[in-house]
């Protein structure tokens, strides 16, 4: 019987294919009583020992495909590995009791795992899928079993999970995995990150797929939509079969048009450029012939780690993203943690509305260490390039004036240590809030360019949380008011002589390129892979049919 269920499409694409089933590997532990107390304990050695090889060879593996900091999980998973408590318990118990060393590993997992459950701190929760991943991999070697992985994969297959532990995502068979569907997870998992990388279709927060989807079982999961079909019946199939078929022809005609310049048919220049979060997606936006990278999301250096990136890290990081662009424009946004992006090192307290609470700037102002060390890390990158800073969820004046005197304090110190950079960095700010809206001319004034972020826009303007499947038929990027307020941002921008560029969803999105590009909007910055597609839509239509052109009076409606 056919179920559809609906999720987070975080990787769009549709993909098509039979199960490949994944959960946390379940063992039969026995319990005996060991007679050779040293063999007992050197077994257990040659255990840790396999494990932590493992381990090390999964960071460097990781490291290389996207990058060390996000690589930076698995020396998470060592320390657990070389946990005192754990070591010393396990060996303690064999020697006085003489139990197997399997036994004691899955008690003490058993007792910290409902330890940890209880504890309200998020932070410490956060620890237990971590733990629970490295005691597995322990047990798996101390009972010479084969732990279900999906780093060989004996078919190209659709990955349906509860979830992906971080270990389990770095090891996917990218060749063979057509599609990932997991009850749990969100868009800034390490799921949806490798996803989006590999340009794999991927919907995540799907809650029961683990229960309803068979081995073997067809399904298709639609990235784009964020839906998901189990044993579709042949109707259903047909038309994903159909749709998939149209976007591959698509994407072959559309390759074309990455050569194209970005302009419209009378020649009026609309730059196409990338959004990106992981240094391996560099590569996919200059196959795309992106003209610069938009949107640079910082934050994504912080996760997936358990230390913060020192500024030369950082540093490095930019720079790559600067040299590799040259001499396109790299936008750098400040970091944007809080709301749905967490870091447990940066004690960020649970707080019942995440999305209105202290994230991005607000957090930035308040920690001046975190902050400045990440500006001097960009301003030091952009003698490699052209660089420019931007800074996320200014909701008015006054907290771009703050913004503006840390710039200039961490540009003044530089410049008395005789570091090198490039004296003028343009800076500006994104439009997300509506409160920013409201007092756009004076932001303009001080800034050198905006830049719409219209995914925040279109949620706290309509109030419709956007990872929220109940109402996601409430997101509406086409709603009267949200245009309105693009325009009146895009009006602002042209009358301090500034650029306004969009960098959301909606930038990405062809349905919206003409009317976008209508109300005036200087670029376009999305996903590598949906430049193709809005490019082509650029070259379609002319910018002053009708005598519409940038400077309009009229409101968008």
């Amino acid at each position: 019987m056919e179920v559809t269920i609906r999720g987070i499409g975080v990787s769009p694409g549709i993909a098509i294919g039979p199960t490949l089933t994944f959960g946390v590997q379940s063992f039969d532990i026995p319990k005996y009583e060991v007679k050779d107390v040293d063999a007992e304990l050197a077994r257990f050695e040659r255990a840790v020992i396999a494990v932590r090889g493992e381990l090390e060879r999964l960071y460097e593996r990781t490291a290389e495909a996207i990058g060390e900091e996000h690589a930076d999980i698995f020396k998470a998973h060592l320390m657990f590995l070389e946990d005192v408590t754990l070591r010393e318990e396990v060996e303690r118990r064999v020697v006085d009791e003489h139990l197997n060393a399997e036994f004691l590993v899955g008690e003490w997992i058993a007792r910290y795992t409902k330890i940890m459950a209880s504890v309200p701190d998020m932070r410490f929760r956060e620890r237990t899928q971590d733990l629970v991943d490295v005691g597995n991999r322990i047990l798996g070697r101390l009972l010479n079993a084969n732990v279900d992985g999906l780093d060989h994969m004996d078919q190209p297959s659709v990955v349906v999970a509860h979830d992906l532990s971080p270990s389990d995502a770095a090891k996917l068979d990218m060749t063979n995995t057509l599609g990932l569907a997991t009850d749990l997870s969100g868009p800034t998992s390490h799921t949806a990150i490798l996803a989006r990388a590999f340009e794999i279709p991927a919907v995540v927060g799907l809650k029961f797929v683990g229960s309803h989807a068979l081995p073997g079982d067809t399904i298709v999961v639609d990235g784009t939509n964020g839906v998901v079909v189990i044993r579709p019946n042949e109707k259903t199939l047909s038309r994903y079969t159909e749709e998939r078929a149209r976007e591959e022809r698509s994407r072959k005609a559309l390759l074309a048009a990455e050569l194209r310049p970005s302009v419209t048919k009378d020649g009026h220049k609309v730059p196409t450029q990338a959004n990106i979060e992981l240094p391996l997606e560099l590569s996919h936006s200059l196959k795309s012939k992106a003209q610069g990278i938009g949107l640079y999301r910082t934050e994504y250096l912080f996760l997936n780690r358990t230390t913060l990136p020192t500024e030369e890290e950082q540093y490095e990081a930019y720079s790559e993203a600067a040299k590799a662009m040259t001499p396109a424009p790299v936008t750098l946004r400040t970091l944007d943690l809080g709301g749905d992006k967490f870091v447990s090192h940066l004690h960020l307290a649970q707080e019942i509305n995440p999305q209105l609470g202290w994230r991005a700037i607000r957090f930035c102002l308040e920690r001046p260490d975190i902050f400045k060390a990440q500006l001097r890390a960009m301003f030091r990158a952009s003698v490699h390039g052209h660089v420019q800073i931007m800074f996320p969820l200014i909701s008015g004046l006054d907290e771009f004036l703050r913004v503006k005197d840390i710039v200039r304090e961490v540009a003044a110190d530089l410049e008395k240590r005789g570091v090198p950079f490039k004296k003028k960095i343009p800076i500006g700010t994104m439009i997300e809030v509506p409160s920013a809206v409201e007092v756009a001319d004076l932001l303009a004034k001080e800034c050198d360019f905006f830049s719409i972020g219209t995914n925040d826009l279109i949620q706290y303007s309509l109030a419709v949380d956007r990872v929220n499947e109940k109402i996601a038929h409430m997101y509406e990027p086409g709603h009267p008011a949200v245009l309105r307020m693009i325009r009146r941002t895009i009006k602002a921008a042209g009358t301090a002589k500034i650029p306004c560029a969009v960098c959301g969803e909606m930038a990405g999105d062809p349905v919206f390129t003409e009317l976008l590009i209508g109300l005036g909007i200087t670029s376009l910055s999305m996903s590598a892979v949906a430049i193709p597609a809005v490019r082509a839509e650029i070259a379609s239509v002319r910018y002053h049919a009708d005598g519409f052109r940038r400077g309009d009076s009229r409101d968008a409606a």
